[in-house]
């Protein structure tokens, strides 16, 4: 099992690249081609360095006559002082890879076989896949123009590895999947032995990315431990405000953007943030899946056991951070829960997580200001 970094959208957004049509290129930045062969990236696996106008967005219908945007006309500043936190913790690592100017690092997908686990359990054909969430949502009529979060990144176990996964994430939305106008981002991290379908990373054309080291669907380590380190990794997304692309950054480093055109109710501003976690549950086995959100341990138990978001905010129309006023809180199931503990030394944060079946806690909603 991996955990990785994963970014990706979903329903209302077209993965379908449009064959025989070459991606536009520029006479600079973008131009070079692959490389030779695979490079190894910072986890051990290898990478292609695949040129900027090669990547798959760029065979997407709708970015034929797209415009490259190498950075963004401006990054969210914090209004006011910010206090430090008083809980010891780390930054993980994302994994990285050394390419030159004008290309970024790919996966190699031949390269990722060998990690596959093939599920050898039974299967319950009978049982629709059911997702169960731990999560806080924005609960206000203001538009939002991105948002901020700082995650603790763990190795949940994934019970059923071909058709289960367990999710650590953050969600802008703005449509309805009744009325099929649903448009979202989503970016976090997921365990689930590589297997991954959808537009995940760059697998399916859409995202585009600037940077020339970050992988995405790598590995990210070290991972936090039960009473020991806790690691964690800073998540910022936000609606540039000239381009109207939506930018990726993940620590200090810009990763790229989502370009507004492939987008429809999400092309000004989202309406809702949500974070906090998801797992697929099979019931392979005729009972609840043991697959674990989070840390695998109940949000009760705390900082160095129990997984947790903080360093929370919104972008408003500004590009400045705002935080939180209101939150809906959901935990749908009975294996696992969230805790909020709103505004103190981490600005808004909660716990949430629970090991799946075996243990029950109650579930329920709530109202937070």
């Amino acid at each position: 099992m991996t955990n990785s970094f994963s970014d990706f959208q979903k329903e209302g957004i077209s993965n379908c690249p449009r064959r025989g049509i070459s991606p536009r290129r520029s006479q600079g930045l973008g131009k070079k081609k692959a490389s030779d062969g695979d490079i190894v990236a910072s986890d051990g696996v290898k990478v292609v360095c695949v040129g900027i106008y090669d990547q798959p967005a760029f065979y997407h219908p709708l970015l034929q006559k797209h415009k490259l945007q190498e950075s963004p006309s401006k990054i969210p500043v914090a209004n006011g002082t910010r206090r430090n936190s008083e809980w010891h913790s780390f930054e993980a690592q994302f994994s990285t890879a050394k390419c030159p100017r004008g290309t970024i690092p790919m996966q190699n997908l031949t390269a990722l076989d060998h990690r596959l686990k093939p599920y050898t359990g039974e299967v319950n054909t009978s049982f629709t896949p059911h997702h169960e969430y731990a999560e806080v949502s924005t609960d206000s009529v203001e538009n939002l123009y991105g948002t901020r979060a700082t995650i603790s990144v763990w190795q949940p176990v994934v019970e059923n590895h071909t058709s289960e996964m367990s999710v650590s994430q953050i969600w802008l939305t703005l449509g309805a999947y009744k009325s099929k106008d649903l448009n979202t981002v989503e970016v976090g991290w997921q365990s689930d032995a590589y297997v991954l379908t959808g537009g995940y990373n760059l697998r399916g054309p859409g995202f585009i990315q600037i940077s020339s080291e970050i992988v995405l669907g790598g590995a990210i380590s070290p991972v936090s431990s039960i009473g020991g380190s806790q690691f964690e990794i800073t998540i910022l997304v936000w609606k540039d405000p000239e381009s109207g692309n939506w930018w990726l950054m993940l620590g200090p480093h810009l990763v790229g953007y989502w370009p507004s055109e492939i987008f429809t109710t999400l092309r000004d501003h989202a309406t809702k943030v949500s974070l906090g976690g998801e797992i697929v549950n099979m019931q392979s086995f005729g009972r609840h899946t043991k697959t674990q959100m989070g840390s695998g341990r109940f949000p009760q138990e705390g900082f160095g056991n129990a997984s947790y978001f903080r360093n929370i905010a919104v972008v408003d129309n500004t590009c400045s951070f705002q935080m939180i006023p209101e939150l809906t809180i959901e935990a749908d199931g009975t294996h696992y829960d969230l805790k909020n503990l709103h505004r103190d030394e981490l600005e808004t944060h909660f716990f949430y997580g629970g090991p799946g079946f075996g243990h029950r806690v109650n579930g329920g909603a709530g109202y937070c200001k």
